[in-house]
């Protein structure tokens, strides 16, 4: 265990106040109205003081992007497991983004809603927390492959993008409809499943 020290803490701290401060700020105000002098004063901080940390709002915001990704990543590891089944490792690879997700809404919303024009999803991809992620998901399918759960006529990769693009699909629609509908997100794990194990064809 590495042991820090009170300088290595305290500026540690500091970035822990200002990611926390920019989530806020960020959820309450979007990307593009947000500044970095309103996320320093949240912080309670100089606004030299967060551009020590933080080169622009750009890199603020990806940092805090991949913070969650973390949480969100190892959340669903430490899960997974305490599993066995390779169907229910799948089942709770989806109820606990999902839950994550609707948990950090106002936050993720920024990002599905703006992507295009602030962070490419591809960057989040090249990200080592979306590497990282891309590996643990592909390992997953390899293992359902192996107990036969998912076909191995394609390539484990390739299907770990549909996979992971079914979960995306289901979440933005979920956010479009939100205001229409009362429905909770981990309640769509089921129709992810189907519709990844089971296709879309009527049997």
């Amino acid at each position: 265990m590495t042991i820090l020290s009170r300088k290595e803490r305290d500026r540690e701290l500091r970035r822990s106040d200002i990611l926390k401060a920019a989530e806020h700020i960020f959820a309450l105000k979007g990307y593009y109205k947000a500044t970095i002098r309103d996320i320093a004063k949240e912080a309670q901080y100089a606004i030299g003081t967060v551009y020590l940390h933080f080169k622009d709002k750009d890199a603020l915001y990806f940092a805090l992007l991949e913070e969650k990704m973390k949480s969100m990543f190892l959340s669903i590891k430490e899960k997974i497991g305490q599993a066995k089944d390779i169907r229910r490792k799948l089942e709770i690879f989806v109820e606990e983004g999902l839950v994550f997700f609707e948990k950090n809404q106002d936050f993720f919303r920024i990002f599905i809603s703006e992507e295009n024009d602030l962070i490419s999803e591809r960057k989040l991809l090249k990200s080592p927390i979306g590497l990282e992620m891309q590996e643990y998901t592909t390992s997953l399918i390899k293992e359902a492959q192996g107990q036969e759960v998912v076909s191995r006529d394609f390539d484990a990769g390739q299907i770990a993008e549909v996979f992971s693009a079914i979960i995306k699909t289901v979440i933005l629609k979920w956010l479009q409809e939100k205001e229409e509908k009362d429905d909770n997100l981990i309640d769509l794990s089921g129709v992810i499943l189907r519709l990844f194990l089971n296709g879309a064809a009527k049997k």
